[in-house]
């Protein structure tokens, strides 16, 4: 997506709200990648409470703008608007933000965590604060929290039980376009990755062009991709967080008291998204529902063992080739704070 056709797309997304008066003496534009559906959607929850907590805060003063659903292009676009500055802030994936920021790739290896609670945990202690300050250090971004995606990853498909990875063989999975270790881990099951933008996922999906996906439950629900995928298999083998980002330069222009409100409006909003995945997977919109949607499957741990063992070496193989010299600092870090718990 081109500069101009975004900032149009904003305009014309600000100009159509009711509201639009320009009462905050400042507005932030905030995008992210899913419908707008706080009740059913955690990354939408985490948004929605963003901008009522800075409202809170500020007494009205500032005001958040949310662009939702791909408005203002995917998440490599919205990510690149926040480093222009476009775009104020976004909750992007860790494929969108990684041509800007490759360290963040480290999240993607597959198997990390053995709960989300652990995942959870690395996110918020050193390891979260060192990306943060590498993030600062060499880009016009700052990195505001991680934002809970609804779980774990699992793998859906449209006609096949899939018990362990050669099951996958000659499957179409659709893929985050330009994201290596994600293609890596799909052609180590002898899949092939087909690469579409979470725009035009479900289009994929149903008309047959891609085979199968992978995603949190939550997520499989709230797109409504079981309609159109019989199988799910719950490898829960990647916690794969989306992004808060925010310009720099933005929030350093701010007062350091509403630079301090942001960070606290984050971090509050950051809570009650993970408050919110943590009660959908409990009920019909998580886990619960998708059993009744579709053929689930729960590997054995033999049979988890084995998605490990095909998944993770591809995998951090990519990520080690595409951060060059930084590689295994990075990778390093990332298993010592799992081993030691922050």
């Amino acid at each position: 997506m081109t500069l101009a056709r975004a900032l149009l797309l904003i305009l014309a997304a600000l100009l159509a709200r009711p509201d639009h008066a320009g009462a905050a003496a400042v507005q932030i534009l905030l995008g992210h990648p899913q419908q707008h559906l706080p009740k059913s959607d955690p990354v939408a929850a985490t948004a929605d409470f963003f901008r009522a907590e800075v409202k809170r805060l500020s007494a009205g003063r500032i005001a958040v703008e949310i662009l939702s659903d791909g408005l203002v292009g995917g998440n490599r676009d919205m990510t690149g608007l926040v480093g222009k500055g476009t775009l104020h802030a976004a909750m992007t994936t860790i494929g969108g933000v990684s041509p800007l920021h490759p360290p963040i790739q480290v999240l993607y290896l597959p198997f990390a965590f053995d709960s989300i609670a652990q995942a959870r945990r690395v996110l918020d202690g050193s390891f979260g604060r060192a990306l943060a300050a590498d993030m600062a250090a060499t880009t016009k971004m700052r990195l505001l929290g991680f934002v809970d995606p609804g779980g774990f990853h699992i793998l859906t498909n449209l006609d096949r039980d899939i018990r362990v990875p050669d099951d996958m063989w000659g499957l179409n999975v659709r893929a985050i376009p330009g994201f290596k270790p994600l293609e890596a881990m799909i052609r180590a099951a002898g899949a092939r990755p087909m690469r579409v933008s979470s725009r035009e996922e479900m289009i994929a999906l149903a008309t047959g062009a891609v085979d199968g996906q992978m995603s949190p439950a939550i997520t499989v629900v709230s797109r409504n991709f079981d309609t159109v995928q019989g199988y799910a298999t719950l490898t829960n083998h990647l916690y794969a967080p989306l992004v808060f980002l925010f310009h720099g330069p933005t929030l350093d222009a701010l007062a350091p008291e509403d630079q301090a409100l942001v960070r606290q409006a984050a971090t509050a909003a950051i809570a009650h998204g993970r408050a919110t995945a943590d009660r959908l997977e409990r009920s019909e919109r998580g886990l619960m529902g998708l059993r009744k949607r579709m053929m689930v499957r729960t590997p054995t741990p033999e049979e988890q063992a084995a998605f490990r063992a095909v998944f993770r070496p591809p995998v951090e193989e990519a990520i080690l080739e595409a951060l060059g010299d930084q590689g295994e600092k990075w990778v390093g870090m990332f298993n010592q704070a799992i081993r030691s718990g922050r």
